[in-house]
């Protein structure tokens, strides 16, 4: 079977529901979240669970593709990129969290462009 690069556009800000110092991680063509109480873990939570997403989707024959809301889109072009320290911190952890649960195949950071919402 062959394997298409897929680019995942992720924006993280502080949460909006969960409460304070919680952040959100939405992964914008999927329109799926995690949330955390650090930028790092809801980062790695979410690559977890876009994994399992394209896993599931793969597994039963269909198209993982359900984009997010407008304003989410709007939002990530305010946003800037992660350092590239974070970035690695966060591949890191979410494929060592994956190791052992039957994943197809790691994310690779060729296909991430993360950016955070900075607040007032």
């Amino acid at each position: 079977m062959r394997r298409v690069l897929v680019r995942f556009p992720i924006l993280a800000y502080p949460s909006e529901y969960v409460g304070i110092g919680r952040f959100t991680a939405h992964c914008l063509n999927l329109d799926i979240i995690a949330d955390d109480d650090s930028l790092e873990g809801a980062l790695a939570k979410l690559l977890e669970t876009i994994e399992q997403q394209l896993d599931a989707a793969e597994e039963n024959g269909v198209d993982p593709i359900q984009l997010a809301p407008q304003r989410y889109w709007e939002m990530l072009g305010r946003a800037r990129a992660i350092p590239s320290e974070l970035m690695e911190r966060v591949i890191g952890t979410a494929n060592k969290r994956q190791g052992g649960h039957g994943s197809s195949g790691a994310i690779d950071a060729d296909q991430l462009e993360i950016r955070e919402l900075q607040t007032a």
